[in-house]
C-alpha cells in the first residue's frame, strides 16, 4: 500500500484496493451485459408486458444537478425502454433526516423497492436483521469493472447486499484567482492555512466553507487533522479496533489545532449552524477561499448557478501535510461509500433488482457521472475519458492516482448505530469549545469502546 503510484492510472489504484482487502469480485468477462437494448429484451422476455411500478428513495433532492442528475437520467432513460415500467422519486436530505426515515421505513417493513444505502456494518446491520434487503451475486456485476474492495462494506456473512457506485475521498476545492488577488498561493501545509486565515480575516472572506451544522464533516477534517498529526490512519484504526486508543498524544494535538482553527477564524463565524447547502453556496459564489467535501462534488466547477468566474478558478487540492512532513497529502482520506439495496418485502423486489443491475452496467452509472463531471465511480472509467475532463475532474484524478496510503472506511461509519451520534456530537462539542481536548479524547474513547463491544458481542 506504501508503493508510489505517480503515474499509474485509475484502474492500477483500484487495484490497490482490491490488494488490501484480498477479495476478487469480478470475473471481466460477461460482453453480453453491457448495453441499454438487451436490458429491454431481457426485461421483455422476463416481464412480458406486466406493468410494474416502484419506488426510488434517493438521499439527493436536486434532480437537475449532481448525483441526484445521473440518478433520473437512467431512471427516466430505463422507462423509455421498458415502457411497463414505472418507478416514482422520493427524495428527503440531509442525511442524517434521510437515515431517520430509513429506519422508520425499515421497522414498518415499507422499504422503498431500490434506496439509497451505505455499506458498514452499522447502517447495514438493522436492515439484514429484519431481512429487508435482497442479496445479490458477484455474477450479476461480471464484467462492468468493478473495483473488487468496494463491495466489501455491503458484504455481510458472505452475501451482498448493497451495490456501491462511487469511490470517495476527502479534498479541498480552492478558488485560485481569490486567493491570489489577496497575495496567497494554495496551501501545502497546515501552517499555510492558518496563514490563509490570517489574511483573509478583516476582508470578509471565509477560509474554509465547512458544513457544520451536519456534523459529519466535521469527523472528516478530525479524521484528516488526525492521518496528518500521528502520520497515517493506524492511530484511529487501533482505537476502532481497541488495539489502540483515542485517548493518545496525537489526538488530544489534533484537537487543540481544531480549536485554533476554529478560534483564528478559519470557517468564519457562525460555522456550526451552516449547512451542506449554504457552504456550497459560500464557496460558489466565491465569498470563500476554499471548501473541504468530498471528490462527489466535482460538479460544482461546472454549475452554472455560481459565477463563471469562480467555475473558471476552482481547483481541487489535498487536504495540506503536516508541518514536520510526517503527514503527508498522499495518505488520502478514500472509502466507498454509498450505493443502492432493493427491499426483499415489496412485491416488485425482482423487477427491482432488475433495474439495480441494469443501473450498474459500466455504461450507466460509471459513464453517465463520469462524463457529466459528477462523481468518481466505483468502477473503471478509462475508457469513457473524453480528454475535455475539467481542471477539478484532472486534479482529482492526480490526488486519487498520486496517494500512496488509503484510510478505508473512516472511523465514523465504523462506530455501531447507538454510539455513532455520541462520536459525531462529541466532536462538534470540542470544536464549540465545550470541552477539552483531553476530555474529548476520553470521551471518544470510552464511545469506542462501546461501540466495539456492541459490535463485537
Amino acid at each position: 500500500m506504501k508503493k508510489r503510484l505517480s503515474t499509474l492510472s485509475y484502474i492500477l489504484v483500484c487495484a490497490l484496493f482490491v490488494s488490501a482487502c484480498g477479495n476478487s469480485n469480478d470475473s471481466g468477462s460477461n460482453p453480453s451485459s453491457g448495453n441499454a437494448s438487451e436490458s429491454k429484451s431481457a426485461s421483455t422476455a422476463e416481464g412480458g408486458n406486466k406493468n410494474v411500478e416502484f419506488k426510488f428513495f434517493s438521499n439527493n433532492p436536486d434532480r437537475t444537478g449532481g448525483q441526484g442528475l445521473a440518478e433520473q437520467k437512467l431512471i427516466d432513460r430505463y422507462m423509455s425502454e421498458n415502457p411497463n415500467v414505472k418507478i416514482t422519486v422520493e427524495t428527503l436530505s440531509p442525511d442524517p433526516q434521510f437515515q431517520d426515515k430509513l429506519k422508520i421505513y425499515n421497522t414498518s417493513d415499507k422499504l422503498p423497492d431500490v434506496t439509497m444505502m451505505w455499506g458498514q456494518k452499522r447502517y447495514l446491520y438493522p436492515l439484514v436483521k429484519n431481512n429487508s434487503l435482497v442479496t445479490f451475486a458477484k455474477e450479476d456485476f461480471a464484467g462492468q469493472g468493478f473495483i473488487d474492495a468496494a463491495f466489501d462494506s455491503f458484504t455481510m456473512d458472505g452475501k451482498i447486499y448493497g451495490i456501491p457506485k462511487n469511490t470517495d475521498f476527502l479534498v479541498l476545492y480552492a478558488n485560485k484567482k481569490l486567493l491570489a488577488d489577496n497575495g496567497l498561493e494554495p496551501p501545502t501545509t497546515e501552517a499555510d492555512l492558518f496563514k490563509i486565515a490570517d489574511a483573509l480575516k478583516s476582508k470578509d472572506i471565509v477560509p474554509i466553507a465547512l458544513d457544520g451544522r451536519d456534523s459529519w464533516p466535521l469527523a472528516l477534517l478530525f479524521d484528516a487533522v488526525v492521518a496528518r498529526q500521528s502520520g497515517g490512519f493506524e492511530l484511529y484504526h487501533k482505537a476502532m479496533d481497541r488495539t489502540g486508543s483515542f485517548d493518545h498524544p496525537d489526538v488530544i494535538a489534533s484537537a487543540k489545532k481544531i480549536q485554533r482553527m476554529v478560534t483564528e477564524g478559519m470557517f468564519g463565524e457562525g460555522f456550526l449552524n451552516l449547512d451542506y447547502g449554504g457552504a456550497r453556496n459560500l464557496f460558489g459564489q466565491g465569498k470563500a477561499a476554499m471548501y473541504l467535501m468530498g471528490q462527489w462534488e466535482m460538479g460544482i466547477s461546472t454549475d452554472v448557478n455560481f459565477p463563471e468566474e469562480v467555475r473558471d478558478n476552482l481547483i481541487a487540492i489535498p487536504w495540506p501535510a503536516s508541518d514536520d512532513g510526517k503527514g503527508r497529502t498522499t495518505d488520502l482520506l478514500a472509502w466507498f461509500g454509498g450505493g443502492y439495496s432493493v427491499s426483499a418485502k415489496s412485491e416488485s423486489s425482482e423487477d427491482a433488482k432488475k433495474f439495480a443491475i441494469w443501473m450498474f452496467q459500466k455504461q450507466n452509472w460509471a459513464k453517465t457521472v463520469w462524463e457529466n463531471g459528477i462523481t468518481f465511480p466505483a468502477q473503471n472509467y478509462d475508457e469513457f475519458k473524453t480528454g475535455k475532463e475539467t481542471r477539478v475532474q484532472n486534479d482529482l484524478t492526480g490526488i486519487l492516482g498520486n496517494a500512496t496510503v488509503f484510510s478505508g472506511a473512516n472511523s465514523q461509519d465504523l462506530f455501531s448505530t447507538s454510539t455513532a451520534k455520541s462520536y459525531l456530537d462529541a466532536i462538534t462539542e470540542m470544536m464549540a469549545s465545550k470541552s477539552t481536548p483531553e476530555d474529548f479524547a476520553k470521551k471518544i474513547d470510552g464511545i469506542a469502546d462501546k461501540s466495539f463491544k456492541e459490535m463485537n458481542p
